[in-house]
């Protein structure tokens, strides 16, 4: 029951935090039986809300056992059953051992949770951090794995998670959650050389197929905007409902392209210059159209009269009915969210803090608030208005994200359809460069599948 409740909330907090949380192969996580999920860590705390929102069944965490060291998070760590896992950088700051024996008290509550057909999710990486790359594993995963085995269970399924933020502190950005191929450890797997390093290896390698890897921060940022830019132009105008293209079609993309930058220098000269020339072509095309006014993925707009026409009057009936129910959620939740995201900033060292820190000073405001209003409302009218006061308040919020979101595209999207309808000419011209940028992608894409 606590466990549900915590649950729904840390979904509302997700959902408001971040625009959109798209999700890929979670149909290869097991419906029953023994599950050890292995993500990688790169938003701290906010990893395992994610998934644990994400994932339909009931989830056990782990966590470093140093978070029982503060009193507000010991109740919550308990409260859940999170298992605290004691890491060796830890525990040789506190003087304390750090033989494998340390985490025994850990290992079988494990090895009981997954012999009850539970299901784990554990970090590999053993720290959060913020580097372009995974971390290489810790053994933690196949051990627990394997002494699941040697407890007479019959198989555990390990199941590689990949989370790829788009910008992992800022508000409103995307995430994408990517299940990989499972691995089925069984009696057989603790009998071939080396169990454990041979486990931790190919979870590595599956766990390496569903994240995004670079050699350098500078790598990551230039791949990922080359990315985004390539999505957008590969794609069409996309209805207001689901404007952007999709994040995971941009990790997919970054991944190929990441490819392509490693096999680069040793491509044949013609397919070489090619190749290097479609990111000069590329923002070329970009800076056109943002000096014409109009986004990269909406050159391809519908700009007859009509279209013109349907778009305003389905945007205003939207907004007549959306706006009243919007600014209510506004009115009741600007003041607490603005001193969540002032204190997410203002508590923040590292790059892994501010959507945690926010995340969960938001929670308590918001609830804090929510006490509050009850309670005045219950006293001026009574309980029953203070009931109905209460449950209008998340929709109310949610709908306020929701219309924001879509408000500020509408107004780009008619900005940029009276810029085209404007300046007819330059537009042609750029949408002609923009299908012939396409058609040398798919040429030179041709060209590296047969290299």
């Amino acid at each position: 029951m606590l466990y549900a409740l915590l649950r729904a909330v840390a979904g509302i907090a997700v959902r408001w935090y971040y625009r959109a949380v798209e999700v890929e192969g979670l149909d290869r996580i097991p419906a029953d039986g023994p599950v050890i999920l292995a993500a990688n860590h790169n938003n701290a705390l906010v990893d395992a809300l994610v998934v644990a929102t994400a994932v339909s069944r009931e989830v056990r965490l782990t966590a470093k056992a140093t978070l029982l060291d503060n009193p507000l998070t010991r109740v919550v760590v308990r409260a859940v059953g999170v298992i605290p896992l004691r890491r060796a950088s830890d525990e040789a700051r506190a003087g304390g051992t750090a033989d494998a024996s340390r985490n025994q008290g850990a290992f079988d509550l494990v090895v009981a949770t997954l012999a009850d057909n539970g299901m784990l999710l554990i970090f590999p990486e053993g720290k959060s951090h913020s580097e372009p790359e995974l971390a290489p594993l810790r053994s933690g995963c196949a051990r627990m794995a394997l002494q699941g085995i040697d407890a007479g269970i019959p198989s555990v399924s390990v199941v590689p998670l990949g989370l790829t933020f788009e910008a992992k502190g800022r508000p409103r950005s995307r995430v994408f959650l990517h299940a990989g191929m499972p691995i089925r450890v069984t009696a057989e797997s603790a009998h071939v050389a080396e169990p454990v390093d041979t486990l931790t290896a190919l979870l590595e390698e599956r766990m390496r197929a569903v994240t995004l890897n670079f050699p350098t921060s500078a790598d990551a940022e230039r791949v990922m905007s080359l990315a985004r830019q390539l999505s957008r132009v590969m794609d069409e105008t996309r209805p207001l409902s689901n404007p952007d293209t999709p994040f995971a079609d941009v990790v997919a993309t970054a991944r190929q392209l990441e490819n392509v930058r490693r096999i680069l220098p040793s491509l044949p000269a013609n397919t070489h210059s090619r190749t290097i020339e479609i990111p000069e072509r590329l923002d070329r095309l970009q800076r056109e159209a943002q000096s014409l006014g109009v986004p990269l993925g909406e050159l391809t707009m519908a700009t007859s009269r009509r279209a013109g026409a349907w778009f305003l009057v389905r945007e205003l009936l939207i907004a007549a009915v959306c706006a009243p129910i919007a600014w209510w959620g506004r009115l009741n939740h600007w003041l607490p969210l603005q001193c969540a995201l002032w204190l997410g900033r203002k508590t923040s060292r590292n790059p892994d803090d501010p959507a945690m820190h926010t995340l969960v000073a938001g929670v308590i405001i918001v609830v804090f608030t929510y006490v509050l209003i009850t309670f005045g409302v219950s006293r001026a009218f009574g309980w029953g208005w203070a009931a109905l006061y209460l449950a209008s308040l998340p929709a109310a919020a949610s709908l306020d994200f929701w219309f924001r979101d879509r408000f500020r595209r509408a107004v780009q999207r008619a900005r940029g359809y009276l810029a085209l309808r404007r300046h007819s000419e330059r537009a042609r011209a750029l949408i002609e460069e923009r299908d012939a940028l396409i058609r040398e992608v798919r040429s030179v894409g041709s060209q590296l599948a047969d290299a």
